[in-house]
């Protein structure tokens, strides 16, 4: 309902707008607002992710990596770094920032809901600004629809919904409010990006942070799921039997095939564990349950094809897919930023399977 009313709301501005201000048709006119439409669109994501960089900043946060579709720029040892990259999840665009030292939850908690908060009433206030000008000041096309591009992306990212695997802001705030602490993902997410800035080490993380994500693989949050990697990097390659024990009840939990970032992440993991434990080959339907797995990321993908060749005895397939995987992590990347972690585990199955054949 309010997606229709936004919409109409929109319309009806633009409309009463060319109605007042009438521009003289001609091809000028056709390619300045064809240009004005295409470049409100970018504009309005890069506003939007400053609007998040800068309320973060405000929280004392750092900034990780700022993207606009497939424009990256990642910040580590001090430099700036530019990168071309499929956006992540589907995110048209994303600020990724995280916080120096350890902070109280709540205190975390509070600081996030204004850091995300920054992007979407930004937009909204630009919005109002860029639509007042056009009917009080300038009348020029660019700031009606720059102003109504800008309202538009505001209001609906404050709407708590889910696309695919990507959260709106609204429905990131929505969770910081209502879901308790210690069952918060999204506070734990954000304690571990803190402890992962530290040391890329997983095994010398806080304990106590490992223990609190190995409880929430057990909540019913789907979102949850995505932490079943960062507990794979934690016992793998020694102690798999570890991860198999607490991936039991969310991993190969779908039925059918379907893009699921949260169901890949922790259906990945749990096979990679089988595989250090050896019961991979042995494990019911294991190639069914493989082949659910999407491609919502090509880390993944790559792995499970490695898997399925290891399963059929095609040593040198599993081998190149391996290897494939772990070129595609490149110098960064957006899931899983350097990746160190990642190479590791993956250098690990390549040393795994040569002993075996």
């Amino acid at each position: 309902m309010i997606s229709f009313l936004l919409g109409g709301c929109i319309g009806f501005s633009a409309v009463l707008y060319f109605i007042l201000f009438p521009e003289p048709w001609s091809m000028r006119t056709l390619l300045t607002i064809t240009a004005s439409i295409i470049v409100s669109f970018p504009l309005t994501i890069l506003l939007h992710e400053l609007g998040h960089l800068l309320a973060g900043r405000l929280q004392g946060m750092r900034l990780l990596n700022m993207s606009v579709g497939p424009f990256v720029i990642e910040r580590h040892e001090g430099k700036h770094h530019f990168h071309i990259a499929r956006s992540a999840l589907g995110y048209l665009g994303r600020a990724m920032m995280y916080f120096p030292k350890h902070l109280e939850q709540d205190m975390m908690r509070d600081k996030l809901v204004r850091y995300i908060y920054g992007g979407p009433l930004i937009n909204i206030v630009t919005g109002v600004l860029m639509i007042g000008n056009a009917f009080g000041i300038w009348h020029h096309p660019f700031c009606i629809l720059f102003g109504l591009a800008n309202l538009l992306v505001g209001i609906t990212n404050l709407q708590p919904n889910m696309a695919k695997s990507a959260m709106t802001d609204g429905l990131v705030i929505h969770r910081l409010r209502t879901v308790p602490l210690e069952e918060s993902v999204i506070v734990t997410a954000y304690s571990a990006l803190t402890e992962g800035m530290k040391t890329t080490e997983v095994n010398k993380w806080n304990a106590d942070l490992i223990r609190q994500m190995e409880r929430l693989l057990s909540s019913e949050d789907p979102t949850a799921k995505s932490l079943l990697p960062t507990i794979g990097y934690y016992y793998l390659p020694e102690k798999p039997e570890k991860v198999l024990d607490i991936g039991r009840t969310s991993a190969f939990t779908r039925e059918t095939a379907a893009f699921d970032y949260y169901a890949d992440c922790a259906d990945i993991t749990f096979a990679t564990a089988l595989f250090f434990n050896e019961q991979l080959k042995d494990y019911p339907l294991i190639e069914e349950e493989l082949r659910k797995i999407g491609k919502s990321d090509a880390i993944m993908d790559l792995k499970r094809d490695a898997l399925l060749s290891y399963i059929n005895g095609d040593f040198p397939g599993a081998f190149e897919h391996l290897n494939n995987a772990k070129d595609a992590l490149g110098k960064w990347h957006p899931l899983y930023l350097r990746g160190e972690s990642e190479r590791k585990l993956l250098q690990s199955m390549i040393e795994t399977m040569k002993k075996e054949c």
